[in-house]
């Protein structure tokens, strides 16, 4: 009875510590990270090509750039995704950043 859980403890922590090692250099390898910002336009400025974006949780304006031929997805149930040319600010956009 003892040997058996002391081998289910050492599998255990065997599969604890592998699985925590493997999470940890997944996170490490990708150095460019993205992630997705909901929010309002507040403004758009089609030369830099930027759309400051006033977030939905934290309430803080983040400058997005956004590249020529990438849509976002908007609040829009005719187009739901929109190039930056068709944005307006009041729109409730989602755009993945780096």
């Amino acid at each position: 009875m003892k040997k058996i859980r002391q081998t289910t403890l050492g599998l255990a922590l065997f599969a604890l510590l592998a699985f925590g090692a493997a999470g940890a250099a997944a996170k490490t390898g990708s150095a460019e990270r993205q992630r997705a910002i909901s929010g309002v336009v507040t403004r758009v400025d089609l030369r830099a090509r930027t759309v400051e974006v006033r977030e939905e949780g934290s309430r803080r304006t983040i400058s997005v750039q956004i590249p020529e031929g990438m849509t976002v997805k908007t609040n829009l149930t005719m187009a739901p995704a929109l190039t930056i040319e068709r944005l307006l600010p009041g729109m409730f956009i989602t755009a993945v950043v780096q």
